[in-house]
C-alpha cells in the first residue's frame, strides 16, 4: 500500500514540474497564471486521492475547484471580478454537499475499502455474568486506632479529638441597618 501512495506522489510531482514547465514556456503571453493553477488544481486533486481518505478528497475536490477556477478567472478576456463571486457560489455548494459527497466516496470501491482498512477498532468491554451476593450486607468492624504513633523519632499516644456536628468558629453577627 505505501508503494503505490509513494508512486502515485511521485506522479502528482511529474505533473507539476510538467505543469510548471510549460507554464514557463508560455510565459510571454498571458497564460502562465492560467496554465500554473490548472496544474495546482489537478496535483491538489491527485495528491487527495493518494492519501485513501475520504475527507482529504473532499478537501483536495474543494482545492480543485478553486485552483482551476481561479485559473480560469487568469484567462485574458475574462474579467476577474464577477465570475469570482461564481466561484464563491461553487466552493459554498461544495460545503453544503460534503456529506453526500463524502458519503458517495465512501460507497466507491477503493476508497472506501481503503477507509474501512485505516479505521481503528473499537473497544468491546469483556462481557461478564452476573451473579447475585447471596450474604447480604455485612458491616465492617470499625478499624481499631492506634493508642501511640512516632513521629521525629518519638512515640506519642493518641488521643482522638470530639466530634462536632456544627463547625465550633463564631461567626461575627451582621447588625441591622441603622436608620437615621
Amino acid at each position: 500500500m505505501d508503494r503505490q501512495r509513494n508512486s502515485l506522489g511521485g506522479l502528482t510531482g511529474g505533473i507539476f514540474l510538467i505543469g510548471l514547465a510549460i507554464a514557463i514556456f508560455f510565459s510571454g503571453g498571458h497564460f502562465f497564471l492560467p496554465i500554473f493553477f490548472a496544474t495546482l488544481a489537478f496535483c491538489s486533486l491527485i495528491g487527495s486521492l493518494v492519501t485513501l481518505n475520504p475527507r482529504a478528497f473532499y478537501g483536495g475536490l474543494q482545492g480543485f475547484a478553486w485552483l482551476l477556477g481561479l485559473g480560469i478567472l487568469f484567462l485574458p478576456g475574462v474579467g476577474f471580478w464577477p465570475w469570482i463571486l461564481v466561484l464563491c457560489g461553487i466552493s459554498s455548494i461544495l460545503g453544503i454537499l460534503a456529506r453526500p459527497i463524502m458519503a458517495g466516496i465512501l460507497g466507491m470501491g477503493i476508497l472506501g475499502a481503503a477507509s474501512m482498512a485505516n479505521q481503528q477498532p473499537t473497544y468491546q468491554p469483556p462481557q461478564s455474568t452476573y451473579e447475585p451476593y447471596q450474604q447480604g450486607y455485612q458491616p465492617q468492624p470499625p478499624a481499631q486506632s492506634p493508642e501511640t504513633y512516632q513521629e521525629g523519632g518519638q512515640q506519642y499516644s493518641y488521643q482522638p479529638q470530639p466530634q462536632y456536628e456544627q463547625p465550633q468558629v463564631q461567626y461575627p453577627q451582621e447588625l441591622p441597618p441603622q436608620q437615621q
